[in-house]
């Protein structure tokens, strides 16, 4: 009935838009297909291959009174593991412009963060764990408030009224934990709670080359712990979130063709992988190089360095905790969008390696086509990464654009 409605809402703004000569409207819609196949045994029982198909749209209406409205709803539908499937709207919000302010209510996806393998101060929204992605989120409701000073940066504040914990890789997926953990039965601890308020504040500006940014963030943890409980005489594991707070800022400093970055956090209140609430820090700190016109060709070449700290050590619940990054990303700058990109993650304390092979182009003025190889290497089963230890996997993707 919940989706019914959802649909009818949908309908009801696409009419509204469609009919109204006083609004500018704009709709954009993307259908895909991906294929993840695993080439060894699974490590856990009944795990299948991946094969899942989604849908998106955006739906932007300006009602030309200096207020917008956009709606992004995702749906996402796994054929073997029904806990990836989901509906979520990642955006569904009004926003009110007004000189140099801007008020935004409703559901919205915002990003902080400047690096690339990570964005440690990105907290406003709860992982999509089920996606596969480790920077896909899901939608949060809000009310943001911004204001931008051309002298003094700009200002956003956020009230988070409402959370949603983060979807799960069922018992038959794969790249999960060796612990299912459930969708029901969320356990809160230290004053968190589906409808607890959460607070955002961020503050950036600009001084010539050098970008600057301070943030801070109180509310319900956006990063599940495991909870054991005993269910009918068998032991099950579900979603805990704790009430945090966290301090964050990134710094970048542009010079030539290279852009020198960092991004450091402080959390209080957070379980690491023992389950005890500690008070931690964490940091990435990276360049990226670009070398433009190789090979006397139109192609760009970017290059990637970055090195991860979480002070917990092993009892961090990252899989960055003392890791460097290194990756390349080659632009062919044609008319397909053609991108090659190689990366490699090494664990400095021989815990576990990461590696990626990725081409991207498109097939048609529509279609693109995504292949990839992603491996896990070298992985000590102390590591959180033994748990995908046999998830080496090729992926395909086909999205169309319409």
């Amino acid at each position: 009935m919940r989706g019914f409605f959802k649909l009818c809402f949908l309908v009801y703004f696409f009419l509204l838009a469609l009919y109204s000569a006083e609004l500018d409207w704009e709709i954009n819609s993307e259908i895909g297909l991906e294929i993840k196949e695993f080439h060894k045994k699974e490590a856990y029982a009944n795990q299948k291959n991946t094969y899942s198909s989604f849908i998106k749209s955006e739906i932007f209406i300006d009602f030309k009174n200096d207020i917008e409205f956009l709606m992004e709803p995702y749906f996402r539908y796994d054929h073997h593991d029904k806990n990836r499937s989901l509906f979520n709207f990642k955006e569904h919000n009004f926003t009110y412009y007004y000189n140099d302010i801007q008020v935004k209510a409703g559901i919205s996806e915002v990003f902080w963060g400047i690096t690339e393998s990570k964005n440690l101060v990105n907290i406003i929204n709860v992982k999509d764990v089920a996606d596969g992605d480790q920077k896909a989120k899901l939608g949060q409701s809000l009310l943001a408030f911004s204001n931008y000073s051309e002298k003094y940066g700009s200002l956003d504040i956020y009230y988070l009224p409402f959370f949603k914990n983060s979807s799960q890789i069922g018992q038959t997926g794969r790249l999960r934990l060796s612990k299912v953990l459930e969708n029901y039965d969320i356990v809160y601890e230290g004053g968190a709670g589906s409808k607890v308020p959460s607070w955002a504040i961020k503050w950036e500006n600009s001084f010539g080359m050098l970008d600057f940014s301070l943030q801070g963030f109180r509310g319900n943890s956006r990063e599940s712990s495991t909870i054991a409980k005993l269910e009918n005489l068998q032991l099950k594991y579900f979603q805990g979130y704790e009430r945090i707070s966290q301090l964050g800022t990134y710094i970048q400093l542009i010079s030539g063709p290279i852009i020198y970055k960092l991004e450091a956090i402080k959390r209080n209140g957070q379980k690491n992988a023992k389950n005890i609430r500690e008070n931690f820090y964490s940091y990435t700190l990276g360049m990226e190089y670009l070398i433009n016109n190789l090979f006397e060709n139109k192609w760009d070449l970017t290059s990637f360095i970055e090195y991860h700290n979480d002070d917990r050590n092993n009892d961090s619940t990252d899989i960055f905790q003392n890791d460097l990054f290194l990756a390349t990303r080659l632009n062919f700058n044609d008319t397909d969008g053609t991108e090659f990109l190689t990366s490699i993650t090494l664990d400095t304390d021989g815990g576990g390696n990461t590696s990626t092979l990725e081409l991207s182009s498109r097939i048609t003025d529509n279609i693109r086509v995504t292949g990839s190889y992603n491996a896990y290497w070298s992985v000590n089963e102390k590591d959180i990464l033994y748990s995908f230890r046999r998830d080496n996997y090729f992926l395909i993707n086909i999205t169309n654009y319409f």
